[in-house]
């Protein structure tokens, strides 16, 4: 039986679940302690332990605390826990030091496509590479062609009924009502909306969200058309222009060309 199966059977559940959470392992000890070299904890993204084990009340407190923090800016840490510490909120004292590595793993970011098509088929294709969760809301007899999504959902469901917290959403349905779905796709929040189409029909959505309320900071989220301007003329060359600006957005990038 491989050693830690468990828990790695309980990361894999984690990331089907979509869940931020981060691996504890114990990378050095001096002197004495409970836990040994290589042993190793999951803890959740509220620094509560999971499972596993890398030491007792010694320990537990001082690195759910430092989970947290690395969850916050997604970066690794290391961290000295002293057993030897008369501070009682790390429990009984047990004579020596241990080096605490611990890893994030933050939740992938969800993007919700509703549309079908070349350009969808493509987008969906690149999202799953860039590590992001998909979600494809699409008549039943497109399924076939989006294996790789997380979730194919048939249903013509409002999105304040879709079990999933969306940071991303792509309109591609090219139908009357784009307008009603883009104003309560902004109305619910969502970080970035977007919608395929021609500049003539993004600027009638424009209209329609200003006169329907949308205010300045609101439609700072709204971006149609789609993508950056990359000069795509192919299917494939505007799913690249969707999924750059996404990643742009969602790294807090420019969009201008590296050089000089």
């Amino acid at each position: 039986m491989s050693l830690h199966k468990d828990l790695f059977e309980m990361i894999a559940e984690l990331k089907e679940q979509n869940k931020s959470f981060a691996i504890a392992t114990v990378i050095a000890v001096q002197g004495s302690s409970s836990a040994k070299t290589g042993d190793k904890a999951i803890y959740d993204q509220n620094g509560k332990r999971v499972i596993g084990y890398i030491g007792g009340g010694c320990v537990e407190s001082r690195v759910g605390k430092t989970v947290i923090e690395s969850l916050a800016d997604n970066q690794t840490r290391m961290v000295d826990v002293n057993l030897d510490s008369d501070d009682m909120e790390l429990g009984i004292p047990c004579g020596g030091i241990m080096t605490v590595f611990v890893e994030p793993q933050q939740s992938s970011p969800t993007i919700l496509i509703r549309g079908m098509g070349r350009v969808v088929e493509t987008v969906v294709a690149m999202a799953r590479m860039l590590n992001f969760r998909v979600l494809v809301q699409a008549p039943e007899e497109e399924k076939g062609r989006f294996s790789s999504a997380d979730k194919f959902i048939t249903d013509p469901l409002e999105l304040d009924a879709i079990d999933e917290t969306v940071d991303y959403f792509i309109l591609a349905t090219h139908h009357r009502d784009d307008h009603k779905q883009t104003l309560a796709a902004l109305a619910a929040g969502i970080l970035y909306v977007t919608v395929v189409a021609s500049r003539k029909k993004a600027e009638l959505l424009l209209d329609y969200l200003k006169k329907n309320g949308v205010d300045d900071q609101a439609l700072e989220r709204f971006h149609s058309p789609a993508g950056l301007d990359l000069g795509s003329k192919t299917a494939e060359e505007i799913a690249l222009s969707i999924m750059a600006d996404i990643v742009r957005h969602r790294n807090g990038g420019t969009g201008e060309p590296m050089s000089m």
